[in-house]
């Protein structure tokens, strides 16, 4: 077992999260966002916060089984966590579209980072 300075490098730890309404208000009202066919990013800089942050909203009505919304989020997460020294300093809500449940990870994934690299050169610009 790793010792826990160790393991908390590894966690999607809670300051990295989007957990108010009003987080998820402040960026829903007048966002920057990237989309394609299988997921939309919103985006909005916080002059508050000194780190990135992420919020997910994945609906029932676009992905049926909790299943498959529970891939779509670790996926999500998982690639926040990994690349967040590259993303911009702002707070970040993943919308996802009908179908993407049909698409594998390497897709969702590439997705991903297609929409993070245009919203970084959006935000610094």
């Amino acid at each position: 077992m790793l010792p826990d300075n160790k393991l908390s490098n590894k966690k999607f730890a809670r300051q990295l999260r989007l957990l108010l309404p009003s987080d998820f208000t402040f960026v829903f009202n007048r966002p920057i966002r990237s989309s394609d066919k299988i997921l939309t990013i919103l985006v909005k800089e916080n002059p508050k916060q000194r780190q990135a942050r992420l919020g997910l909203a994945i609906a029932k009505k676009s992905v049926k089984t909790a299943v498959h919304r529970n891939r779509i989020k670790r996926l999500s997460r998982e690639f926040f966590r990994l690349n967040k020294k590259k993303i911009a300093q702002a707070d970040y809500i993943i919308l996802v579209r009908p179908g993407i449940d049909k698409f594998d990870n390497q897709i969702i994934t590439q997705s991903l980072a297609k929409q993070f690299n245009y919203l970084r050169k959006k935000l610094l610009s």
